[in-house]
């Protein structure tokens, strides 16, 4: 999309304050494993030298430089030198960093090190909801060798690496633009290897058609749409509109609707101290009884109590 204003991937992270920041930088020789639980953040690794064992449940993956694997809904694994090595728990080896530690080391003295960069990322909207993270898998893999065939992902992964080496005034401002960076790229590469309709809205982004559409609704979600005038406003007819719409997004322009209402109404209790009746009414809701139905069904307690339990978690 050529119109700034229509880049919706970029609005829906911007919207839902995507926070990332790295944890360690780790030189890891054998023998070595370390083991992480589940968490509500999502966890990235990046394989920046050398090679090492990820292991998710029963499955086993070797990783080589280059190599960036995602956990969108920070899914419990492993990773090692080899799979039968040892492993340490991920808070208990942390604790152990001492002040002013840019690469902290673990396992033995000697054999070739696998350097990784290790992060997450926080949304105001927890994964499970969260408007990107629902359309990703539970472990996404990005191959080294493809990332070196996308020049803006490899400059980042490889800006991101000096700046984490270097820890000097102003790192962690630059190493936070860089993970917003990357995480866009990381998105826009696993929607492009995705069949037609198996990337939801991200992989609809690909069609100006659906672009456009989409861009509109998440203009003006409080708008009376209905498909008709969506379309005509997309340059489509009502029919094009509706088939392509639900083939690639995987449910009819209404229905995504509905869902971006839900979303932005749970942003704005969470964020905000208006009245429900005032955030039904900024989401397309003439009626207060109806959007509480509506953001139930959906999120499956009402407004409400929904604010309440935001509150109540910590930041």
């Amino acid at each position: 999309m050529s119109d700034p204003d229509d880049d919706v991937l970029g609005s829906v992270l911007e919207s839902t304050r995507l926070r990332g920041r790295v944890f360690c930088r780790t030189a890891a020789r054998p023998p070595w494993g370390l083991q992480l639980d589940d968490t509500a953040e999502a966890i990235f690794h990046i394989v920046t030298d050398g090679a090492c064992w990820l292991m998710v449940n029963d499955d086993r993956h070797q990783l080589a430089s280059g190599d960036i694997v995602l956990f969108p809904r920070g899914s419990a694994h492993a990773m090692a030198d080899h799979p039968r090595s040892r492993r340490t728990r991920l808070a208990a080896w942390l604790a152990e960093r001492q002040p002013g530690d840019t690469e902290m080391r673990l396992g033995g003295s000697e054999g070739t090190a696998a350097r990784v960069i290790c992060g997450v990322y926080t949304f105001d909207i927890p994964g499970p909801r969260h408007p990107v993270l629902r359309l990703l898998p539970d472990t996404l893999y990005l191959r080294g060798e493809h990332n070196r065939e996308r020049p803006d992902l490899a400059a980042t992964i490889a800006a991101l690496t000096r700046e984490q080496a270097r820890a000097i005034s102003g790192t962690s401002l630059v190493i936070s633009r860089l993970l917003d960076v990357l995480f866009v790229q990381i998105v826009r590469a696993w929607a492009d290897e995705q069949p037609s309709g198996r990337a939801g809205w991200i992989g609809a982004l690909r069609d100006s058609t659906l672009a456009r559409a989409l861009a509109l609704l998440h203009r003006d979600l409080a708008r009376d749409w209905d498909v008709e005038g969506l379309a005509r406003a997309a340059g489509a007819s009502r029919a094009t509109l509706g088939r392509r719409f639900a083939a690639e997004v995987g449910e009819p322009p209404l229905a995504y609707l509905a869902r971006l209402r839900m979303q932005e109404a749970a942003r704005r209790l969470q964020r905000s101290d208006a009245s429900v009746a005032a955030i039904a009414h900024a989401v397309g809701y003439s009626s207060e009884f109806a959007f509480n139905r509506a953001f139930r069904r959906e999120l499956g307690v009402p407004p409400g109590e929904y604010r309440r339990r935001s509150l109540a978690v910590p930041a």
